[in-house]
């Protein structure tokens, strides 16, 4: 029985981090939400925090992403910066929230410029480290934003590849968070990366905490709430594998054997820093699917519910099939995992 770290009825967030690309991070973020969605009637919100946009890309029409990033009159997850750069503490407004109609989740759409914060977010982590209110202020921005999205189960957040301050803040920001994964050395690597930054972000945010007492008096909060490091490892969604079958059973290929050995140590250890247990983070594996990914795209709808308008013929509605059985079962480990 999976353990629950994440008790209450208040709204989760869960961001789907690898600072590895090419793990299908976003394909599974988008095809988990619309499960949780359709399947489990899950209120979920999708919040594009990657410069990218590719979350944006898939979950909404070309014709109709164009004319919102075209349109200086919505409100970006951008422009909610605006008002903290200037010192003017945070805006009012919430950025404006979209439909995925094929989907069924709202969205709150990326912003290229999004990658020009990261200056921001880099230089006021150094005041945040020094105890500064305005640097805790540019770091939590994005805990401020999620705590407004009320009437939610859950909030999804996308980000890109890196371990810059940009994905800091967002990390610093949510509940917890999904690891995509793939059998490979880089993916392997990539864990080790992430936990010593995690190490590291987790020692100068205690240290500055300490540092604002010490200033103020009193804890720094964020909507009324004491902050502290409280991340949460979610899980891991693993790609499938390059196998072989011995004896009917699906086995790895010489190749990846010491690969999969290795990163399951790392797994270990990252495990052991969130004080959780391996077999309670492994949420389920994803074929590669890549016949019917692109079709997916293209259509703007989850791999499991494309049908002949899609473009889908004959042994495609096998893999679409096989699509729902991966992501439905997926989803519902990872709904337990989060509420238990």
């Amino acid at each position: 029985m999976m353990h629950n770290f994440f008790r209450g009825i208040r709204l989760k967030s869960i961001a789907f981090f690898n600072n590895k690309g090419g793990v299908g991070k976003t394909t599974l973020l988008c095809n988990l939400a619309a499960s949780l969605s359709i399947q489990q009637k899950k209120k979920v919100l999708v919040l594009d925090a990657d410069p990218q946009c590719n979350a944006s890309a898939y979950l909404l029409p070309d014709k109709q992403l164009e004319s919102i990033l075209l349109d200086n009159g919505h409100q970006s997850i951008d422009s909610f910066y605006e008002p903290v750069r200037k010192g003017m503490g945070y805006s009012d407004d919430i950025p404006t929230i979209f439909r995925s109609e094929r989907f069924e989740v709202d969205i709150i759409v990326g912003d290229p410029k999004l990658s020009i914060r990261e200056d921001l977010l880099a230089t006021d982590w150094a005041a945040t480290r020094n105890g500064e209110p305005r640097g805790f202020q540019t770091t939590f921005a994005l805990r401020e934003l999620i705590g407004r999205l009320q009437g939610y189960d859950y909030v999804l957040v996308d980000m890109g590849p890196s371990l810059g301050a940009l994905n800091r803040s967002v990390l610093l920001g949510v509940d917890s968070f999904v690891m995509p994964l793939s059998v490979d050395i880089f993916s392997m690597m990539a864990v080790s990366n992430i936990l010593k930054s995690f190490k590291n972000w987790r020692a100068s945010l205690e240290g500055a905490l300490a540092r604002f007492i010490e200033e103020e008096g009193q804890p720094y909060k964020s909507r009324g709430v004491d902050v502290a490091w409280d991340l949460k490892f979610a899980g891991y969604v693993m790609q499938q594998y390059t196998a072989k079958k011995k004896e009917g059973v699906r086995q790895a290929v010489d190749a990846f054997e010491n690969i999969i050995a290795k990163q399951r140590a790392e797994l270990e250890e990252l495990c052991g820093f969130f004080g959780c247990q391996s077999e309670d983070v492994n949420l389920g594996e994803v074929p590669t699917l890549s016949s019917v990914v692109p079709l997916s795209q293209q259509a703007h709808a989850p791999i499991f519910s494309l049908g002949a308008k899609d473009g889908i013929v004959g042994s495609h509605y096998n893999r679409v099939e096989e699509a729902g059985g991966f992501y439905h079962s997926i989803a519902a480990k990872f709904s337990q995992r989060i509420d238990g």
